[in-house]
This record gives structure tokens, C-alpha cells and sequence, in this order.
């Protein structure tokens, strides 16, 4: 059977990668929507399909798959408020998405622990996440996301003086 998989994979590398690129974009939108209170038992199986899928994906690859995982792993964790381990994830996210050279996908994980510092009212702390978040996107060159970063830092309530 595995390796009828491996030549399945082999010969359909393509798809293969799309569909766990879905899983990925699937399992973050599932995660939002969740937040949201919105179509939960849904959205519960698809993220937890999408971290099965990136699981067996990271294994192997771990430069591209990795930092996906993590960060689904860190919105699920935020979504049952277990805090200490929802910020262990998105920084794991964030380093793998660095060390492997996904400007944009360490960008999309500073922003979603800006988001999730943000919900849980740690303004100082989001702010450090949007702002690299910012950075990241700039260098990625996404002057669209750049903008709606500086949105985010823009509204941001913060204490005077920082």
C-alpha cells in the first residue's frame, strides 16, 4: 500500500501539493470561522482534517510544510484559550516560515499572533507582532498587506508614549 501511495504522489506531485495547500488555506479559514461561532462542527472537522494532512506533509518536507502546521496548531490552541501553548506554536511557526525563506508565510504567522494578541487584549504585544508582520510583508514587497497591517497598528489602544 505505501507504495502504491508513493507512486500515486510521485506521479501526481502536483495535485498533491494543491490539496495540501487547500488543507492549509481550509484549515485557517475553518479556524476563523470558529472564532466567529459560525458553522462549528464544519469547521471543526476541516481543521482538524487540514493538521492531519500538514502532519503527514511536514514529515516530508519540513521547509514547506512545517510552519503551516504550526500555525494552524497555534489557531487551534488560541481557540481553546490554552494560551502559554497557542504562543509556543505561533513563534515555532514563525522561526520555521524564517528558516526556510517564506517571507510571506512568516509574515502571515506574525499577523495571526498579532490577532490573537490583539483578542486577548496584550496590546504591547500585538503591536510587536503587526510590526514585524509589516516588515515581513514589506520585504515580501505586498504594499496591500503592508497597508492593512499599518491599519491594524494604526487602531491599535495604546498606553501614551508607545
Amino acid at each position: 500500500a505505501l507504495s502504491t501511495a508513493t507512486k500515486y504522489v510521485s506521479s501526481h506531485h502536483h495535485s498533491f501539493l494543491f490539496l495540501l495547500i487547500c488543507s492549509d488555506w481550509s484549515g485557517l479559514n475553518s479556524l476563523d470561522l470558529l472564532k466567529k461561532n459560525k458553522h462549528i462542527d464544519r469547521s471543526s472537522q476541516v481543521s482538524r482534517l487540514a493538521i492531519a494532512a500538514l502532519k503527514g506533509a511536514a514529515v516530508n518536507s519540513d521547509s514547506n510544510f512545517t510552519n503551516k502546521l504550526r500555525l494552524l496548531e497555534a489557531e487551534q490552541q488560541s481557540l481553546a484559550e490554552r494560551h502559554w501553548k497557542a504562543i509556543d506554536l505561533y513563534h515555532a511557526s514563525i522561526t520555521s516560515a524564517k528558516r526556510s525563506g517564506l517571507i510571506h508565510e512568516q509574515g502571515l504567522a506574525c499577523e495571526k499572533a498579532g490577532f490573537y494578541f490583539k483578542r486577548v487584549r496584550q496590546n504591547e504585544k500585538a503591536l510587536q507582532y503587526f510590526q514585524q508582520a509589516r516588515d515581513c510583508y514589506q520585504a515580501w514587497g505586498s504594499s496591500m498587506k503592508v497597508a492593512f497591517i499599518q491599519n491594524e497598528l494604526d487602531g491599535l489602544n495604546l498606553p501614551n508614549g508607545i
